[in-house]
């Protein structure tokens, strides 16, 4: 995969939206897709997607929590009673 790295760069900076199965191809991967399928999707296409330009916020990788709200429907007695 570090072989290819610098392939696969210069491709998604060319075309930040090239589909990885496309990518495979112009290659010539031969090994697993599945293996360079999940590392272009998870790292190395969003590096090179453009910022969006009206946005002004920035943010540091894991800087923003998640929280997931869930509601139940059913009514969940709560105390001593």
């Amino acid at each position: 995969m570090d072989a290819v790295r610098v392939q696969i760069r210069k491709l998604l900076r060319e075309t930040p939206t090239m589909p990885a199965t496309v990518i495979v191809e112009r290659i010539g991967w031969q090994r697993g897709r599945t293996i360079l399928k999940e590392r272009v999707v998870r790292e190395l296409g969003p590096a090179c997607l453009p910022g969006d330009p009206v946005s002004r916020t920035t943010y540091r990788r894991a800087s923003r929590p998640s929280v997931t709200l869930w509601f139940s429907e059913a009514d969940i007695p709560l105390g001593h009673g």
